[in-house]
């Protein structure tokens, strides 16, 4: 049985995802070189482990993106988005591994 939207967090998961969505794709076009820059720019960071690049590409992704109370997460499959109990996680492309494997 589908869940009901507890309260407003809820009701902005959709425009949250898609605008998240959004900044997948444009960050995907982008070249090895190009998002590295994107990332530190967006971070106001250089990222020189994996977990400050972690940390330096969720705030690249969330800029221009109002959260609403969602939490973005990295997640094996992809970005998690999450609130209480509820999660969704949306692929993200191969040059983000690549970025956060050090190999971009």
């Amino acid at each position: 049985m589908p869940q009901v939207p507890q309260g407003l967090s809820d009701l902005y998961l959709a425009p949250v995802a898609i605008g998240l969505d959004a900044q997948i794709e444009e960050f995907a076009r982008l070249s090895a070189d190009e998002l590295k820059m994107r990332v530190s720019v967006g971070s106001d960071s250089l990222s020189r482990t994996r977990s400050e690049r972690e940390v330096g590409l969720l705030e690249a992704l969330r800029q221009g993106v109002d959260c609403h109370g969602w939490v973005l997460a990295w997640d094996p499959r992809g970005l998690r988005i999450s609130n209480d109990d509820h999660s969704l996680v949306l692929g993200v492309p191969p040059s983000f591994r690549d970025l956060l494997d050090g190999e971009a």
